[in-house]
């Protein structure tokens, strides 16, 4: 029968243990020098190259849905802004009583192109004479409400064509002038036969929108 040789300098080496064959615990020496290794060099540059892309990979994904989100806040809020100039101008023309701004038949003729602002009578509140004028003023749309009158009536109102005893014309009143939309490049009119065209075009950055329709005057 072979005698079990035994190391002193095994781990878990007691006299005790050593007398009765009992090495629980032993670990061998070179499975203790693997556990002591750590990642070499070329795991960590690995490791490294894959962390760095993954977050460049994660921050263009959140630049990319960043830049489409702000475009189309932009875009919407073009279409808004222009539905809701477009609307209020469409509305008071057709209940206008007379149109006083002489539009061109169409908008092709160079030689009388389109009309940049439009001048009408105001048709909401038959009791008084009133007028409004849209017209850009840079890149807001303005919308003008104004009253003529005599000094000697300051309280009636007239027709902005009127004429005193003297042949003079009246003073003119402004009672509101108000930015009614922004990012206009674009506000034109042109017609005939009681039909208006109005286009209005938009910019905002890099995005542009534009509107155009027809509307029929009051009879």
């Amino acid at each position: 029968m072979k005698k079990k040789i035994i190391d002193k300098n095994q781990r878990g080496f007691t006299p005790s243990n050593a007398a009765k064959g009992n090495l629980t615990g032993f670990i061998p020496l070179n499975t203790r020098k693997a556990n002591l290794m750590g990642f070499t060099l070329l795991e960590i540059l690995v490791s490294l190259s894959l962390f760095t892309f993954a977050i460049l990979l994660v921050s263009s994904m959140y630049s990319l849905s960043q830049k489409s989100y702000n475009r189309g806040a932009a875009k919407g809020e073009l279409v808004q802004n222009a539905r809701v100039s477009f609307d209020r101008m469409t509305r008071e023309l057709r209940q206008s009583l007379d149109i006083v701004t002489v539009l061109p038949e169409t908008d092709s003729d160079p030689g009388n192109p389109p009309a940049e602002e439009i001048f009408f009578q105001d048709g909401h509140d038959a009791s008084q004479i009133t007028y409004l004028r849209y017209y850009l003023d840079g890149t807001n749309l303005k919308r003008s409400y104004i009253a003529y009158y005599f000094s000697a009536e300051p309280d009636t109102y007239v027709t902005y064509n009127s004429l005193d005893q003297n042949g003079y014309p009246p003073e003119e009143l402004i009672i509101e002038d108000r930015i009614v939309g922004e990012y206009f490049n674009q506000l034109q009119f042109w017609g005939s036969s009681g039909l208006i065209h109005i286009s209005l075009g938009l910019v905002k950055n890099q995005d542009s929108f534009s509107m155009n329709t027809g509307i029929f005057e009051r009879n």
